[in-house]
């Protein structure tokens, strides 16, 4: 069982920081975070640029460890698994491909990419882990929280404030099952966050044209 081979940090930790006893030398089954929304348009290449930045993340939540809620201000890290990628870049590079899927308002760009952009999109991590909710041998619940800021760059305005959540349960207790369920919460998470972004680009946009328009 998954919960047998969870090693817990020594204390009581918030997410600012945990402690890792993972043996260097153990290997680990590198897991990707797979884009489960459907491609619904092509990319707009006339709409404005959103840029989109790397989530802040704590340090419970920077790396490539899979967390785990042990319940009681702890954190724990899944044992033999590890993400492919630091849990930042996963997100940043699935909200990026998510816009890709879905939006017609805007393109989506990496602060990396060197073009001009019309908008940023700043995001938080604030929650990214299994929590064993009903007992260390049942399925856990896949907890994501995400508070993102959209700001115009021309005005450095912030068009919105919005905090995401998603949670989705695990089909089961094993490692593929719950990687499969972050999939899923972060994509129904990023589908969430895309479409409101739209949605406010579009606002702002018809609040320009009616300011322009003579009396």
């Amino acid at each position: 069982m998954i919960a047998r081979n969870l090693l817990m940090a020594g204390a009581a930790l918030a997410l600012s920081g945990c402690i890792s006893l993972l043996p260097e030398s153990e290997s680990s089954s590198l897991y990707r975070l797979s884009n489960h929304v459907p491609v619904e348009t092509a990319v707009n290449h006339e709409a404005p640029v959103v840029r989109i930045a790397r989530p802040v993340a704590p340090r419970a939540l920077s790396g490539d460890r899979i967390a785990l809620d042990a319940g009681q201000g702890r954190v724990a890290y899944m044992a033999g698994a590890n993400w492919i990628s630091a849990v930042p870049v996963l997100v940043q590079e699935l909200v990026v491909d998510t816009f890709d899927r879905r939006s017609t308002v805007l393109m989506a760009a990496r602060p990396d990419d060197g073009v001009a952009t019309s908008w940023d999109l700043r995001m938080e991590l604030r929650r990214f882990e299994a929590v064993y909710d009903q007992g260390s041998n049942a399925a856990p619940r896949i907890d994501i929280a995400i508070r993102a800021r959209l700001i115009d760059t021309a005005s450095r305005e912030v068009a919105g404030v919005r905090t995401f959540e998603a949670s989705r349960r695990a089909d089961g207790n094993r490692q593929a099952l719950i990687v499969d369920a972050f999939s899923r919460a972060a994509s129904d998470l990023s589908g969430d966050l895309v479409d409101w972004a739209s949605a406010q680009v579009t606002q702002a946009q018809e609040n320009t044209a009616r300011e322009a328009q003579p009396d």
